[in-house]
């Protein structure tokens, strides 16, 4: 029996740090190009799940994304749905470009590539399912502008002294829960 294919080290890290159940990072592909991708991680006792086993796909997916345009910053908000059996999945990215380069890298990544992986995995971080999902001209497009507008207010903002990422974030975070 072989062992499950599970997430790269650095994302299942990265999501315990974080304390998140969906990232989009840059990841290096065999061919040895980068390319974003997303991992959404499915609670244990998630509806679309049947004995700990996603059945079905490929999964039609839909994105909306957000500028939120703070006093210390900018943060962008990427709402992903992912059309599982018996309900919806449904994770929010949010990316402080100006704040990690981790962030602008996979939006900058998201504006230019053809596709996007998708990596949906249990709460051991094991792929239950990955597909590509193709991302339009416009949708390609409208990351750029959002990715554009963020990295030029957050440069005017920086040069007044009173750039806080950490702040924005705490306050997005909040909006969103409050919501």
């Amino acid at each position: 029996m072989s062992a499950a294919e599970r997430f790269p080290d650095d994302v299942i890290v990265l999501l315990h740090n974080a304390q998140v159940t969906v990232s989009c990072v840059p990841i290096q592909m065999d061919d040895g190009h980068w390319q974003a991708a997303i991992f959404f991680v499915l609670a244990k006792d998630a509806r679309c799940l049947t004995n700990g086993e996603l059945t079905g796909g490929p999964f039609a997916v839909e994105f909306d994304a957000d500028l939120h345009e703070h006093e210390k910053g900018t943060l962008i908000e990427v709402g992903i749905d992912i059309a599982t059996p018996v309900e919806n999945s449904r994770g929010t990215l949010l990316f402080i470009t100006g704040h990690s380069p981790s962030h602008f890298e996979s939006i900058k990544l998201m504006s230019e590539q053809q596709e996007l992986s998708l990596f949906i995995g249990n709460e051991y971080c094991e792929v239950l399912f990955r597909q590509r999902i193709p991302l339009s001209d416009v949708m390609r497009t409208g990351f750029k502008q959002l990715l554009d507008e963020a990295v030029g207010r957050d440069a005017v903002i920086r040069m007044t002294g009173h750039y806080d990422p950490d702040l924005v974030f705490a306050d997005t975070v909040a909006s969103l829960q409050l919501a």
